[in-house]
């Protein structure tokens, strides 16, 4: 083939068996929504329905694909794709991508750095997926995950999506529970978020873990409880205000 061209590829049922769980694959994963109802009828009905009736008129029977030949490049010039990448490419690549976030984080550039970070953790759970569960190179990966989790939990509090870094840094401290940053950035999130109680939790923690850190955690618990009160009386001033 040609660049411009195209091609027909006529396949038996037999050589494209898994062509409609592909697609569906494809299209959840587009949608954002889980297989669920798939997987229900599946085991409990012992239907082979993707979910969708498109795809299921695709399945037992012969396919033709037509590919249309848009460019040709040779290798070193074009950027693998995640799944094409051996074991190793991939541990580089979250090495690469953890550095790109970090100099976009300097650079104050937290959209770029949010997404660097967040192809590195992607690339440790595609690793991972692969270990079996508590085995020596799958803790070798979740620990890994940690210092990502946290520069990505420092991006979203920059940004004050303080929901998304709770979340994050609740896996951090689920793993290393006297992890010093994670409970520091987790009592900010919380803060943040009102979380009074939640916030006040983590504060004392740190200063338990880390004693060096307890002045800073007594100041931050003090400015919390007052910016607490302020916020009370501006909405009993906005209350009365109403009558």
């Amino acid at each position: 083939m040609r660049p411009g061209e195209r091609s027909k590829f006529y396949c038996q049922p037999d050589k494209c068996m898994g062509y409609a769980k592909l697609s569906k694959t494809l299209r959840d994963i587009q949608k954002k929504k889980a297989n669920k109802e798939a997987v229900v009828r599946q085991s409990c009905c012992g239907s082979q329905s993707t979910g969708y009736h498109d795809l299921d008129k695709l399945t037992g029977v012969s396919l033709i694909f037509e590919i249309d030949l848009i460019s040709v490049e040779q290798p070193g010039q074009y950027n693998k794709q995640i799944w094409t990448m051996s074991e190793d490419e991939k541990y580089a690549l979250v090495v690469e991508l953890r550095e790109k976030g970090n100099n976009h984080f300097k650079a104050k550039n937290m959209d770029k750095a949010e997404i660097n970070y967040a192809k590195a953790i992607g690339t440790l759970e595609q690793l991972g997926m692969r270990e079996q569960p508590q085995s020596e190179p799958w803790n070798k990966i979740e620990d890994m995950k940690i210092p990502l989790l946290l520069n990505y939990s420092q991006v979203m509090l920059v940004k004050k999506e303080y929901t998304t870094a709770i979340m994050h840094l609740n896996t951090v401290l689920k793993r290393d529970p006297e992890n010093v940053k994670g409970l520091y950035r987790r009592a900010t999130a919380h803060s943040g978020c009102w979380n009074i109680e939640q916030a006040e939790r983590d504060w004392t923690e740190l200063a338990r873990v880390d004693p060096s850190q307890s002045n800073l955690a007594l100041k931050r618990m003090s400015e919390l409880r007052a910016a607490v009160k302020e916020k009370e009386l501006e909405e009993k001033a906005r209350l009365k205000g109403m009558f």
